[in-house]
C-alpha cells in the first residue's frame, strides 16, 4: 500500500514538474526519480561521488568569479565535457615544468606527451569545438593536495600563480559576455590535482 502511494505522489509530481518546467514528460520524470532515489549531476560533470562534485562545483564557481571580474552580466555555464572525457585520462604530473628544487613552475606546452603530439597540439585538438564561437580558451592544472575547494578558488585570485596553457589566446579579445568553466580532480600516486577548463566568449 505505501508503494502505491509512493508512485501515486511521484506521478502527480512528473505531471506537476512538466506543467511547471514545461519539459517533457520523460524528463520530469527522471527529475522526480533523482529526487526521490537520488542521482543526478554536478555543475561541472557528476564523478559518481558527491563529495568531489560538491567540490568541482565549489572551485568552478570561485573561478568563474574571478573571470567575470566587474561585469556582472555575464552567462555562466559549467559544462566542459572534453575536460572529463579526453583531458582528465590523458594528464599526468609529466605536463608540469618543474624548477631545480623540483617544485611546480608552470606546464610545458611545447613538451611532447606522445610521439606525435605537443600538450599545447593536444589541448587545442581535445578543445577545438569552441575555437569558432570562443575568444578565450585557456587549460589550468595545479597540486591541489590537502587543499580545500576555497582554497583552490583562491589561487584564481591570482591567475599568474596557477599554470595554464593558453589554447585559444586572440590578441585584443572584448569582454565576454558568455563564460564556461568544467573543473576536475585527478589524484596521481598519492597526490590530488585540479584541472579547469575556461572558455570566454
Amino acid at each position: 500500500m505505501k508503494l502505491k502511494k509512493l508512485l501515486a505522489l511521484a506521478l502527480a509530481g512528473v505531471l506537476l514538474t512538466a506543467s511547471l518546467t514545461a519539459c517533457t514528460p520523460l524528463d520530469a520524470a527522471e527529475l522526480v526519480y533523482d529526487s526521490i532515489f537520488g542521482g543526478g549531476s554536478s555543475s561541472t560533470g557528476s564523478t559518481g561521488s558527491a563529495a568531489e562534485d560538491a567540490e568541482n562545483s565549489a572551485v568552478a564557481e570561485g573561478v568563474a568569479d574571478h573571470f567575470k571580474g566587474n561585469s556582472q552580466n555575464v552567462e555562466v555555464s559549467y559544462s566542459v565535457p572534453e575536460l572529463t572525457s579526453t583531458i582528465r585520462p590523458a594528464f599526468t604530473p609529466e605536463w608540469f615544468k618543474k624548477d631545480t628544487e623540483g617544485n611546480i613552475s608552470g606546464l610545458n606546452k611545447d613538451s611532447y606527451i606522445n610521439p606525435s603530439q605537443t600538450l599545447g597540439q593536444f589541448l587545442l585538438n581535445s578543445l577545438k569545438d569552441y575555437e569558432e564561437q570562443s575568444n578565450y580558451v585557456g587549460f589550468f592544472a595545479f597540486d591541489s593536495t590537502g587543499m580545500s575547494a576555497s582554497e583552490q578558488a583562491e589561487r584564481f585570485k591570482n591567475i599568474n600563480s596557477v599554470p595554464k596553457v593558453g589554447v585559444l589566446l586572440p590578441f585584443g579579445s572584448p569582454a565576454p559576455t558568455k563564460l564556461c568553466v568544467g573543473v576536475c580532480h585527478k589524484t596521481v600516486e598519492g597526490l590530488e590535482y585540479c584541472l579547469v577548463v575556461v572558455v570566454r566568449a
